[in-house]
């Protein structure tokens, strides 16, 4: 009982610590109002060591047994009730030339066509941070894959950056303002006709998908009615011949 109380303890200050000072730490952004989705708290926090094994139960467990918790839960959202020392989310004017983001693998190619869109999220996280960035993106798709925005293309297409703490949102990152890995490219079909072979096949079959029976074709390789009748009669004087040999008598008895 006493370890659980312990656990319990660690777990709530490490709560209070990242919903009320410094979410960004763990790759989070709250909303304006602070609130932060209770699943993606989980995946953040099951990236440290030490905190692997928490889950919805543990957060559940807190709510249960303190009478006056320092933590608002709503639906599926919870935010610290002291939020003073929370990263002031404004508008950045001059943001690093250069902000990484990742997409999922399967979404790349719409991306690369239309833009970033937001990623579990209605904002695009950004960092100037590579290794923060997929990490934020592997709680999405284990594969997802990196993307460098340049930020100067965006403010010059209007996009408006805001800060939040160590990391950027942006409402969008539009098509032409961010660069990534080559597309790969799209296996060609192994079984592909030439239009020349198709038209020689149309010609040599006068009715194309279907068999006619013709009557008076001969088998393959010539053989026709004659040559079957004559290995029949073959045949006949070869028993006829093997017989006469048995009825004879051997030479030792005459």
């Amino acid at each position: 009982m006493a370890k659980y109380t312990r656990d319990a303890e660690r777990l709530l200050k490490l709560l209070v610590y990242i919903l009320g000072r410094h979410p960004d730490e763990l790759g989070l952004v709250p909303a304006r109002d602070g609130f932060v989705k209770i699943k993606d708290l989980l995946k953040a926090i099951c990236e440290e060591d030490g905190w692997r094994h928490i889950r919805l139960t543990h957060i559940d467990q807190l709510f249960l047994t303190l009478s006056d918790p320092p933590l608002e839960r709503k639906d599926r959202l919870i935010r610290a009730r002291d939020r003073e020392n929370l990263p002031d989310q404004a508008e950045v004017k001059t943001p690093p030339a250069l902000l990484y983001n990742c997409v999922r693998k399967r979404a790349y190619p719409a991306v690369c066509e239309k833009g970033i869109n937001g990623m579990g999220a209605i904002r695009v996280i950004l960092s100037a941070n590579r290794q923060m960035a997929k990490r934020i993106g592997r709680r999405y798709d284990h594969n997802a894959v990196l993307l460098t925005v340049n930020t100067r293309q965006c403010q010059a297409a209007g996009v408006q950056f805001n800060s939040a703490g160590e990391l950027f949102w942006a409402a969008k990152i539009p098509h032409g303002c961010f660069t990534g890995p080559p597309l790969p490219e799209e296996k060609p079909s192994s079984k592909k006709t030439s239009p020349e072979r198709s038209s020689r096949e149309k010609q040599s079959s006068p009715t194309p998908g279907s068999f006619i029976l013709d009557p008076f074709a001969k088998k393959k390789g010539g053989r026709g009615k004659k040559t079957s009748q004559k290995r029949k009669d073959g045949a006949k004087k070869w028993v006829k011949k093997k017989m006469k040999r048995k009825r004879q008598p051997p030479p030792w008895r005459s």
